[in-house]
């Protein structure tokens, strides 16, 4: 049993959507600490072939937790949604993907954490991803850092923990090992794609594969 914990970010890159393919468990991390300016309210575009931010504004307090973070206003949507028809309306499976969220991009929700994680949801079923998806705030533990991703493997049943390389900075290995849960480090080298640009640009939304790529996007979401 492979679980892996990620913060629901806001339209992630592939990276994370490949940790979700490798795992039988995906656990959207939704009661950690919001951090400002992260990639929970936002992500990259690739626009006129140079990276580009699409933020999400939102109002939250210092050590606010993500499922708590409320946005700033409404206006964001309809600007979301002008742009990345503006952007990727030309490419062939634009209207196939954008059908799916668009929906979810104009619900009228004011939560941050919901938003992602149906949009996380969404498109990781459209790929055919078949890890279950599980929320942290629906495991209860009281430990912090690493000793509360242990918990949270322990409860699943989990055997291996399925960590991205920055992950490896904080953790400790021998809790794992006392554990006995499988500490599995796991760095994505992204997969090029034509992008329609002089030179692959890596860091971007899944949206920019998915607009170009349809479902074999999920040919990229491997570790090589």
């Amino acid at each position: 049993m492979k679980v892996a914990i990620h913060q629901p970010n806001y339209m992630p890159w592939c990276g994370f959507f490949a940790k979700m393919n490798a795992c039988n468990i995906f656990v959207l991390y939704d009661n950690a600490q919001m951090s400002k300016n992260s990639y929970i309210n936002r992500c990259h575009i690739l626009n006129q072939g140079r990276k580009t931010w699409l933020t999400v504004p939102v109002c939250f307090s210092l050590g606010e937790i993500i499922n708590e973070v409320e946005f700033a206003d409404e206006r964001w949507r309809y600007k979301h949604i002008q742009t990345l028809r503006s952007v990727y309306g030309r490419n062939a499976f634009f209207k196939e993907v954008f059908r799916l969220i668009e929906p979810i991009l104009l619900k009228k929700t004011t939560s941050l954490a919901q938003l992602n994680m149906e949009l996380i949801s969404t498109i990781s079923a459209y790929l055919g991803i078949s890890s279950q998806i599980k929320l942290s705030s629906s495991i209860k533990s009281e430990k912090q850092s690493d000793d509360r991703l242990i918990d949270i493997c322990q409860t699943l049943g989990a055997d291996t923990y399925i960590s991205g390389k920055g992950g490896d900075n904080y953790q400790n290995h021998n809790k794992f090992k006392t554990a006995n849960i499988n500490l599995e480090v796991q760095t994505y080298n992204p997969i090029s794609y034509d992008q329609n640009n002089n030179h692959f640009i890596s860091g971007l939304s899944i949206l920019d594969a998915l607009f170009r790529m349809g479902q074999k996007t999920k040919d990229l979401l491997r570790y090589v």
